[in-house]
């Protein structure tokens, strides 16, 4: 079995476990048996909120291990001893639960004051702070290093695609170099709309040619000037804080107390799910549909699919993919089919199958890194590959 078939795998067996698991805690009313359901503030919150993100950390474990140690070494993708590993992956374990305690204590005190709706507003707060602070998270997580020196040829090389952007009529935007020991690191557009940076992975300078790093940025300038990153970021938010105010509508959810959250967020779960059903589609459709219009721009498409074929490689290494598995499973389209000419269609919602991911730690999401591309890969917990 290939490389990325395995990660596939794996990430169907993780996403089916923690749905099934959702499932049967919210029809055995499980919350409700093991976790506080007073509505004022006590002590054991903070211990309940602590104990089930260990319990959930501990079910995440072995698919970790598997996902992040065990795939990478046996498809020699990854140069990790088992120390490094370990320590790369206590350290996302560690911000995480920081992340998810914090959340999970601001939506209860404003569910406490103000019910259902003081909680989607807290829940609208942190996802406008995971936007703002999302290079910061990343890095923190994933101890992603920033560049702010380079080399006389990585210099050169920078210089030459941004003097090529600004040929075909793209606006420059700030650039952020992040070293990386995940290859399938790829950057992405950080930053709330109308301040948005290009995060570039430091490892493809040494790998792409000035015409591939140059369509790289220009693909991402397209996404953020044609206004498709800006409405994957609202889908995205609308899809989070609907699925949130669904999941409160649940026998024994709501946000009032540590066991109505619980319940709220194992709803959220399957809404999660169905996400990854449905959002792909119109992820892939903005990636087709920015190919076609930097082509259209100025950039040749021997350039673009190189760019194109070699981040395949840098990832999962599956230039091809059958149709059905890529349109349910992947939101980024394979190389192969990037590669025709057929693709025709408005940029609806750039990477928004993977930014209501993120999101989703607004929400305590059980599934934010269960998902083949990022399992037991801290790198990218936060910054999701994109394409």
């Amino acid at each position: 079995m290939s490389y990325a078939r395995s990660r596939l795998l794996l990430g169907i067996c993780g996403v089916g476990f923690f749905v099934l698991a959702s499932i049967a805690a919210i029809l055995s009313g499980s919350p409700a048996c093991w976790l506080p359901r007073e509505v004022t503030w006590s002590p054991s919150d903070v211990g309940s909120l602590l104990a089930v993100y260990l319990c959930f950390a501990a079910l995440m474990t072995p698919f970790d291990l598997i996902g992040g140690y065990v795939l990478p070494k046996r498809a020699g993708t990854t140069q990790h001893s088992t120390i490094s590993f370990l320590v790369g992956w206590l350290r996302g374990v560690c911000v995480h639960a920081a992340f998810f305690l914090t959340a999970s204590l601001l939506l209860l005190a404003l569910g406490r004051l103000y019910g259902a709706f003081g909680a989607s507003v807290g829940v609208l707060l942190l996802g406008s702070a995971l936007i703002t602070w999302q290079l910061e998270l990343g890095r923190l997580t994933g101890a992603l290093g920033l560049i702010t020196e380079l080399s006389t040829a990585d210099q050169d090389r920078i210089t030459a695609a941004m003097r090529q952007t600004s040929a075909w009529g793209w606006r420059p935007r700030p650039l952020i170099l992040l070293t990386h020991q995940d290859p399938g690191f790829t950057g992405g557009v950080v930053g709330l709309p109308g301040r948005e940076k290009i995060a570039l992975p430091a490892g493809m300078l040494n790998r792409l040619s000035s015409d591939e790093v140059a369509a790289t940025i220009a693909r991402r300038l397209e996404a953020i000037d044609d206004g498709s990153r800006n409405r994957g970021i609202i889908v995205a938010l609308i899809w989070v804080l609907l699925g949130f105010n669904l999941s409160m509508a649940l026998p024994h959810a709501g946000a009032s107390s540590v066991s109505e959250l619980m319940t709220t967020c194992l709803g959220f779960t399957l809404w999660t799910f169905l996400g990854l059903l449905i959002l792909p589609t119109l992820s892939r459709q903005a990636s087709f549909a920015i190919d076609n219009k930097v082509i259209q721009r100025g950039i040749s498409q021997e350039s673009l699919h190189r760019c194109v074929s070699k981040f395949d490689r840098f990832q999962d290494d599956e230039p091809e993919r059958p149709r059905m598995i890529e349109t349910i499973f992947h939101p980024v389209p394979s190389a192969s089919r990037r590669s025709g000419d057929t693709k025709i269609g408005p940029p609806i919602a750039w990477h928004v199958a993977r930014m209501t991911l993120f999101l989703s730690w607004a929400c305590m999401g059980t599934l934010v890194r269960a998902v083949h591309c990022n399992v037991g890969r801290p790198e990218l917990w936060v910054m999701y590959p994109t394409d």
